[in-house]
């Protein structure tokens, strides 16, 4: 494991509870220094998620896969790149917390006034307090509705991440707003004048990311990472690209030898088994810190990011964050038209058609497409800009009725307050884009890069998450992003896809292959099948008795969601249910480890 604790106050046993914490998640070794009673520490590479002042308090160190660089620690973080979390020492101002703008959190709780614990890793803070802390159910409707919690609140009581881009100083308790790079988005007046102004931003994100290093590793998914891989190769590096080999021909990336072969680049399989995804199921919440509703595919990444790293390599890239900014996710933008027209219908009729969905029989027959319907047909009832915001709301209030035995949680907010919040500051985009945007808040890309980079120690760099290139799309009309470009992998992305064609930078094979999801996977079938028993076993850690005959309902193979996977989602998942309910019971199991 690696990242950074922190401890301000007088009772130093706290800041050794920590140590130790650290420790049974693998920390080999803590590096720590006491200031004045406040206590910093890191494990594994300080260069990675971590930043420390040194013993005087002058400065604030922090590294890159480039250089290290320092800063005076009053203004700690000002102007660092987006992935930078960790603490540093003031001789003034004591103890300061910070967290990233990017896929990095930090996480602290008050024991008493000025007494606080802080880490970068919300297992090791949740472990150092599993005395006085426990899961916390008052936003469990939400979570286990959307596959994340809202604003700062963590799954254990006592325990908040602090907000992106946040300093917190905690001696005063007072937080503040870190100063982010200025990023200048160039004048455009015309697609064929974006083109080359794309092109230059691209080569100049690869580069810089690439820093001093020729040697790369690239988790290959599609089109996005095999832009990344080919053009790393253009410009001279020597690149390995990885892809998760499921043994089932049906789930494995298209086109992999002749897009290797054409470049010569070595390439490698990342072999997952159910073994693996009952493992690291199991431990879910020790590696990340947010329940997920697609957990398998955070585990996907954190098993081929440790292959990475035994294989020698100091870094990974890959090609997240295209499909957001370039409003390019198929699901994403059919729940958008959808939700349009089934708001359209007559408000009674839309009430009637949920009456025969919340049902047993729908339940026992329908399953996850009985959800995916009641999930729509109550969207459409919400006023705006609620409705098409949040995506499909995998355990609503019938599905949690049936699975929980005994009292249901009461629950901090009700669930349309919290939804209307959650979406007010999307009032004024258009249907696309207010549909990315509530699908970015389940944070999935930034939860399962957190938890390889924490595990491993090898930050992930995109060119699609580059300050600079994520600005200049961001700042495009939307029909530069989707217009009638025909290219099935390409679908939201015509502007990437010009310009791609006109440096050359991948034949067509490439740019017109099919889209494949990232989570794709035969995990559907692994549940239902050889890993059931182990599914039963570990949902028995969850924080309520459950009804296990419902849970067999969940894991009942359907003709309906047979057919949704082959014919509506290109992840050929339905089970999302299961991930949910599995890496809950994660984080509870975590606070009974020995």
């Amino acid at each position: 494991m690696h990242g950074v604790i922190a401890y301000t106050g007088s009772n130093a046993e706290r800041f050794q509870q920590l140590c130790r914490a650290a420790e049974h998640f693998g920390a080999n070794k803590v590096d720590t220094r006491n200031i004045a009673n406040n206590w910093i520490g890191s494990f594994g590479s300080v260069n990675v998620v971590a930043t420390f002042s040194d013993t005087t308090g002058d400065g604030v160190v922090y590294g890159s896969a480039a250089s290290t660089v320092h800063y005076h620690s009053e203004n700690f973080l000002d102007e660092a790149p987006d992935d930078v979390v960790g603490c540093a020492i003031h001789r003034e101002a004591g103890l300061i917390v910070a967290a990233s703008r990017g896929n990095h959190k930090m996480f602290v709780h008050h024991l008493s006034e000025h007494e606080m614990m802080a880490s970068s890793s919300l297992s090791v803070l949740a472990y150092a307090l599993r005395d006085t802390t426990s899961i916390d159910r008052s936003y469990e409707d939400f979570a286990l509705g959307f596959g994340f919690l809202p604003g700062v609140h963590t799954v254990f009581k006592g325990i908040q991440s602090l907000p992106p881009g946040t300093r917190y100083f905690a001696a005063t308790t007072h937080s503040e707003t870190t100063t982010a790079f200025p990023v200048s988005v160039p004048p455009t007046t015309s697609f064929e004048q974006a083109i080359p102004q794309l092109y230059d931003l691209f080569i100049k994100a690869v580069t810089e990311q690439a820093g001093n290093r020729t040697k790369h590793a690239v988790l290959l998914g599609g089109f996005d990472s095999m832009l990344v891989a080919a053009t790393l190769r253009k410009l001279g590096h020597e690149v390995h690209t990885y892809t998760f080999s499921f043994g089932d021909p049906n789930f494995e990336q298209r086109n992999i030898s002749e897009f290797v072969g054409s470049l010569g680049i070595t390439h490698h399989p990342v072999v997952i088994t159910p073994e693996l995804i009952e493992k690291n199921l199991r431990t879910f919440g020790s590696h990340f810190y947010q329940l997920g509703a697609q957990s398998h595919y955070q585990i996907l990444t954190l098993i081929g990011s440790q292959q990475i790293a035994n294989d020698g390599f100091n870094a990974i890239s890959n090609g997240d964050g295209c499909d957001a900014i370039f409003l390019s996710f198929p699901t994403v933008n059919r729940r958008a038209t959808i939700s349009t027209r089934v708001a359209n219908a007559p408000h009674l009729l839309k009430k009637l058609a949920l009456l025969p969905l919340q049902t047993s029989l729908a339940e026992r027959q329908l399953g996850h497409v009985g959800r995916v319907m009641r999930s729509v047909l109550n969207n459409a009832l919400l006023p705006q800009p609620a409705r098409g915001h949040l995506p499909t709301r995998y355990l609503d209030d019938y599905a949690l009725s049936r699975l929980r035995i005994g009292a249901q949680p009461k629950q901090a907010e009700r669930m349309l307050t919290l939804r209307m919040r959650l979406a007010e500051p999307t009032a004024q985009m258009d249907a696309p884009r207010r549909a990315f945007n509530g699908n970015g808040l389940t944070a999935q890309s930034r939860v399962k890069v957190d938890g390889a980079v924490c595990t491993t120690g090898l930050p992930h760099f995109s060119p699609y998450t580059h300050p600079e290139f994520r600005a200049f799309v961001s700042s495009l009309p939307i029909e530069y992003l989707k217009n009638q470009n025909d290219s099935p992998s390409a679908k939201g992305k015509e502007l990437l896809v010009a310009m791609v064609r006109r440096y050359d930078l991948l034949p067509d094979l490439f740019i017109e292959q099919p889209k494949q999801s990232p989570s794709d996977s035969p995990v559907d079938n692994w549940y239902m099948t050889c890993l059931k028993d182990q599914i039963m076993s570990q949902i028995k850690d969850l924080p309520f008795t459950v009804n296990t005959k419902y849970v067999n309902t969940i894991l009942r193979k359907k003709y309906a969601e047979k057919w949704y996977r082959n014919n509506v989602s290109i992840g050929h998942h339905t089970m999302q249910a299961v991930g949910l309910l599995a890496s809950y019971a994660s984080f509870n199991r975590l606070l009974h480890e020995e």
